[in-house]
């Protein structure tokens, strides 16, 4: 059912509103319609004006419902919800059944009124998950739920489509039931044709669908406790399917740029050598740049620089006054046939060589440390269930390799700048059948070709999830929170698809008239939103750590 539709499933606010959210009008015109059709029931009248006593009472108590069954037909809507109560109740007053007809109008207006009684309480209680979060996040969580669409999940679409054929269907069964009943067994129209309209009342998609935006509501607000917000519920439903997790080394797992240990030369001083890497590093982009330069005290002479070129991932290259200068990893002289002294360190350090006239002048150890938080994320996500952990950073490859071993990651991709890192992305996703997840921290002006970006910073304009980075342990604790928001609300789908499965047999049995049908749908439907909170459940946290935003 399109979005006009869902729409006519409720009847059109009123502004009066009484202390708690409900309608203070409707409500008024429940008591007046309640009062009629008391009085149809306990005074003796004739049947005709008891007829048009309860007539009055659907007018008092559901006019506004006609008014968006109108709105439905006018819009081509022909099974929204709305339109199947009207037309229900009035061939109820046709077939004899007018009390039964009256008391639905009744019971779906109650219903509804309370419906919308407990979707603001719930919200509420979802708001004030939100009690240990900064007022930033507060801000930018409060801001995201009041989108319109901002607890919609595709499930719901799915399941409102399938609650929609099966109306459909069931409008079908309706149909051949009140006609062959009679003529094959000793029932008469009237009783079959009640038991129809009770099948088409019990197979409104109302109850199976009203839940599940409130899930996902309840779901962004309760991953805001654990550092991470999410645009919307359709990137927890996203989450929640991610089986391959691909990582950005800086910002993430270590500081954006390294930092420089050690200067190591047996040819120039530290001073001397310092000067030939600065100016070599002065227009390089690299983390490592900003390392070097930050060490370097001194004054630049810029025009000594000349044919600059800087290699992502390997290192630079220039004239310096003149002279060939090479700043660069093992891996790229390796390559280039050139050999550079080589010696195993069990310390995760970033090497440069230096050569300078084609002649080996000394190396620079710098070295990112990882963040303690960060050091179980891997296994964690594993732990719930992710097939593929894979790194990408501007490291040398030996250097990544490392990196790759301590922190548990089944691939790692070194020498890459921004640029590399989004084609590997792209070919990751395009020659595997994974939905993948890509988790960064230095911001770009695009999505990437990742189902899902997650960026660990406080803003990201084109990231479907943040992380706030001190938090950055939670994400796999926000992940599991997403796979329960997906399974509560199927649970309360199921729940709505059996209760319907029950009353529909028993109408077809004539245990269930058409009030008893409505009551219980909409008893159903405030049964689904109380469980909902059920996605704040503390048995989430399992066997990860969790690191409270208190």
């Amino acid at each position: 059912m399109g979005k006009h539709s869902e729409k006519q499933n409720e009847a059109p606010a009123v502004k009066s509103q009484i202390p708690g959210g409900l309608n203070g009008i409707i409500v008024i015109r429940l008591i007046i319609a309640s009062l009629i059709f008391a009085v149809s029931l306990i005074v003796k009248m004739p049947s005709l004006v008891r007829t048009l006593l309860l007539a009055l009472s659907v007018v008092v108590s559901g006019y506004d419902v006609v008014l968006a069954a109108v709105d439905s037909v006018e819009s081509r809507d022909y099974f929204a919800t709305p339109i199947v109560i009207v037309f229900v109740a009035v061939i109820s007053f046709f077939i004899g059944f007018g009390l039964e007809g009256a008391a639905l109008m009744m019971f779906y207006q109650i219903g509804q009124i309370l419906i919308a009684y407990a979707k603001e309480r719930t919200v509420k209680s979802a708001k004030e998950l939100l009690c240990y979060s900064d007022d930033e996040t507060v801000e930018k969580i409060t801001g995201i739920i009041e989108e319109e669409n901002a607890g919609k999940m595709e499930l719901e679409s799915t399941v409102g489509a399938a609650a929609s054929f099966v109306l459909k269907i069931a409008l079908g069964i309706a149909v051949l039931y009140a006609i062959l009943i009679p003529i094959l067994t000793n029932l008469s129209f009237a009783v079959s044709i009640h038991r129809a309209l009770t099948i088409i009342v019990i197979a409104t998609p109302l109850s199976v669908v009203v839940a599940m935006p409130l899930t996902g509501i309840i779901g962004i607000c309760y991953g805001a406790q654990f550092g991470v917000v999410f645009n919307n519920a359709e990137a927890m439903e996203k989450a929640a399917e991610a089986d391959t997790a691909v990582f950005d080394k800086p910002g993430v797992f270590a500081d954006d740029h390294p930092s420089l240990v050690s200067v190591q030369s047996d040819l120039l001083d530290k001073s001397t050598f310092m000067n030939f890497a600065a100016h070599a590093v002065y227009y390089s982009e690299q983390p490592f740049a900003k390392a070097i330069s930050d060490a370097f005290n001194h004054d630049y002479m810029l025009d000594l620089i000349s044919d600059f070129q800087d290699i992502p991932g390997c290192g630079v290259e220039l004239k310096i006054n003149g002279a060939h200068v090479t700043l660069a990893t093992r891996e790229l002289f390796a390559s280039r046939g050139e050999a550079v002294p080589y010696e195993s360190s069990k310390e995760n350090y970033q090497m440069l060589y230096m050569m300078v006239s084609e002649k080996y002048v000394g190396k620079i150890a710098l070295t990112n440390e990882i963040y303690g938080e960060a050091e179980q994320l891997v296994p964690d996500l594993k732990a719930i269930g992710f097939e593929k952990c894979i790194l990408l950073t501007e490291d040398g490859n030996e250097e990544s390799e490392i990196a790759a071993t301590e922190l548990e990651f089944d691939e790692v991709f070194g020498e890459c700048d921004t640029a590399r890192k989004l084609r590997l992305i792209n070919d990751l996703k395009t020659s595997r059948d994974t939905q993948m997840m890509y988790v960064y921290a230095n911001g770009f002006d695009a999505h990437s070709a990742a189902d899902l970006d997650v960026r660990v910073n406080r803003k990201g304009k084109f990231a479907d999830i943040l992380v706030i980075p001190e938090y950055i342990a939670n994400l796999p604790l926000a992940l599991q929170l997403c796979s329960r928001v997906r399974e509560v609300a199927a649970e309360n789908a199921i729940f709505a698809f059996v209760v319907k499965a029950i009353l529909i047999f028993l109408s077809l049995t004539g245990y269930c008239n058409i009030w008893f049908a409505i009551f219980i749908d909409m008893a159903a439907a405030l049964a689904t939103i109380l469980n909902s909170i059920r996605v704040t459940s503390p048995s989430l946290i399992g066997i990860l750590r969790y690191k409270a935003g208190k």
